[in-house]
């Protein structure tokens, strides 16, 4: 079961590799810098009451989100362009380039950002029970 979803992903995420890195940004950025666009939700019918939920999205130079969580879901970011840099509670930062990809793990307080001089492009994936929502603003 396992295997089958980390192929279902990679799959996916090629499709949109593919997709994202032959076209220009599809969306205005918004004042805060990024435009993120839903690409697919569905369940994960050999898991009851979990859900895949993947985004793609553009992030201007310097453009970041504030500190949040994702209750009780996993997070995959893969970089299609560009670099983010990702801020977690602790102080530790993790700087993930185009071609490389990053878990977050349930619950633990983060952030990205684009700390470059480029237009950055992500696509993350999240797998997360059907009940929670998909992420959640904490205070620093």
């Amino acid at each position: 079961m396992r295997n089958w979803i980390i192929g279902l992903i990679l799959f996916i995420a090629g499709t949109i590799v593919g997709v994202l890195g032959s076209q220009t940004p599809s969306a205005p950025l918004s004042a805060a810098g990024y435009s993120t666009k839903m690409i697919l939700q569905a369940d994960l019918e050999d898991i009851p009451g979990k859900e895949v939920v993947i985004f793609a999205s553009e992030w201007a130079p310097g453009s970041r989100l504030p500190m949040h969580v994702h209750p009780g879901g996993h997070e995959f970011d893969y970089v299609v362009e560009g670099e983010q840099t990702f801020h977690f509670q602790t102080g530790s930062t993790k700087a993930v380039k185009a071609g490389e990809a990053l878990h977050n793990l349930p619950d633990v307080p983060h952030y990205g950002e684009n700390a470059t001089a480029k237009l950055s492009k992500v696509v993350v994936f999240r797998i997360k029970d059907k009940t929670q929502p998909i992420s959640v603003e904490v205070n620093k």
